[in-house]
């Protein structure tokens, strides 16, 4: 999410519109209700505060909603199949539980978690991103499976519980793109 629009939800969702109107109604309640004889021009001063209070809750709701997104979670793999016959040379089709952090055609890679650590099995590529936000990845690279995919296929809770999907892919990867 961009910076732009985190502060424009923060306005919409600390009822901006309201405390806009609001801010603008009392500054000119304030403005051609006070008399012009006050040492101390609040006509000036009561807008200003009213516009940094604004501010402050713009901010911290801002803040919330970043705290909110920097708790996201890796995706987990919830099914197991064959992949569709549209994917002749990928190995297996991932169901993956819902995630802001996967879009259409992004590449993803897969690792498998024993011992403590995640070692490198495939990589592929998000295609269907469904209408109850759970998403399809299709294997397309097998760099390390070997038989814990057809363990995979059986969609045991241990095994799938393994499975680490993340939203990058190792340099070196890219590089034979770029190359040739």
């Amino acid at each position: 999410m961009s910076f732009g629009n985190l502060l424009w939800e923060s306005v919409v969702k600390s009822w901006g519109g309201m405390l806009t109107f609001l801010s603008f109604g009392a500054a000119l309640l304030v403005f051609y209700l006070t008399p012009k004889n006050t040492s101390v021009a609040i006509n000036h001063v009561l807008p200003i505060f009213i516009l940094l209070f604004f501010l402050a809750v713009v901010s911290l709701r801002a803040a919330w909603i970043s705290f909110g997104y920097s708790k996201l979670i890796l995706p987990k793999v919830i099914h197991v199949k064959e992949p569709p016959k549209a994917y002749k040379n990928a190995f297996a089709l991932f169901l993956v539980k819902p995630t802001p952090l996967l879009s259409h055609d992004a590449i993803i890679s897969v690792y498998y978690l024993e011992d403590g650590l995640e070692q490198l099995v495939g990589v592929g590529k998000v295609v269907n991103v469904q209408n109850d936000k759970k998403v399809q990845i299709v294997v397309t690279n097998d760099y390390d499976f070997g038989e814990k995919l057809n363990n995979l296929k059986r969609n045991s809770k241990d095994e799938l519980d393994k499975l680490v999907i993340k939203s990058s892919v190792p340099s070196f990867i890219l590089e034979n793109v770029y190359n040739g």
